[in-house]
């Protein structure tokens, strides 16, 4: 009977799918990799979370690994080259959190555009003459730069070229040719036309070292003053530090971010006391339904693989050899 290693907890109904199919169940006390590693030894097959790093150490230590899935679209959280190394397949859910990201992404330029946070807060204080300082704006007509058009990042433009009429510019240098989506757009291969002219300002790429803080202090001094910066990508992309400052400067009217380079953020992290920002615990995708998906997405791929099957998604395969 083979072994499946969960290092959290996932969705009942994928833990049902994965003893029904014959295999084993364990779960690891901590999604820390060192503790992972002590439970890892004999796995057939791991499943993680965004709060497991999975080193080289850990993968390589799991002499009975034959393949690792993640509950997500991204990845950095484990070391691809080293499961490439071993000829593991690293199963992912590209498709299954996608409409609920989209959702969280527009929610967040909603929150930022109408200042739900200090209106909230100014409420609570019984300030309610803040009502008159017409401090919201429409997303109607407005211009959305996205950076990254994936899936997440095509749903986004979808919605608001559909629901409010915006202007969709895109900047995406890995993509082909795009084709006719029902919607118009236009595309740069400039990431500074997006900075320059968009209000709201979209980032949907996964992180690797190349965009490692490609939005910076050069970024920001070219961004509008009125402009609204959202992230439901990953951390890492933005710098924090120079994000702070921009915030702070009035060089841009606010950000919402769902994900920061440190996970959780440390207390200290200057973007937690300022407040023409919004910041969800990277949750984006962790909606009731995106949380089932992810969890049986990643399920089937380990059954697959752990079945001689080819998994649906896969993203190693040209790495590896199935």
């Amino acid at each position: 009977m083979s072994t499946i290693l969960l290092s959290q907890e996932i969705h009942k109904d994928a833990v049902r799918y994965l003893r029904d199919q014959g295999f084993k169940i364990e779960i690891s006390p901590s999604p820390d990799d060192e503790v992972v590693r002590k439970y890892i030894r004999t796995a057939d097959a791991v499943i993680v979370r965004t709060a497991t790093k999975l080193s080289r150490e850990t993968i390589f230590i799991a002499k009975n690994l034959k393949v690792i899935a993640r509950t997500g679209s991204g990845v950095d959280n484990v070391d691809i080259n080293a499961a490439s190394d071993r000829n593991i397949p690293v199963c992912y859910t590209p498709e299954a959190n996608t409409e609920s990201v989209a959702e969280h992404t527009i929610a967040l330029m909603l929150a930022c555009a109408k200042y739900l946070n200090k209106m909230d807060l100014s409420v609570r204080k019984n300030n309610f003459i803040i009502r008159n300082n017409y401090l919201p704006v429409d997303l109607n007509c407005k211009t959305l730069g996205l950076i990254g058009f994936g899936k997440i990042g095509r749903n986004v433009a979808e919605k608001c070229s559909n629901c409010f009429d915006m202007h969709i510019i895109i900047y995406d240098p890995f993509l082909s040719d795009i084709g006719d989506l029902g919607f118009s757009f236009s595309r740069t291969e400039k990431i500074d036309d997006i900075v320059i002219n968009s209000d709201f300002i979209s980032i949907h790429i996964p992180y690797a070292g190349e965009n490692h803080h490609i939005i910076n202090n050069e970024m920001f001094d070219k961004m509008q003053k009125s402009a609204f910066l959202i992230n439901t990508s990953r951390g890492g992309i933005i710098d924090e530090e120079a994000l702070a400052h921009a915030l702070l400067e009035g060089k841009i009217a606010g950000a919402a971010l769902d994900v920061f380079e440190d996970e959780p953020p440390h207390i200290d992290n200057p973007l937690l006391k300022i407040d023409n920002i919004i910041l969800t615990p990277h949750s984006a995708a962790l909606t009731r339904e995106s949380a089932r998906r992810m969890a049986i997405h990643a399920a089937e791929g380990v059954a697959d693989v752990l079945k001689g099957r080819k998994p649906k998604w896969v993203f190693n395969i040209d790495k590896i050899k199935l």
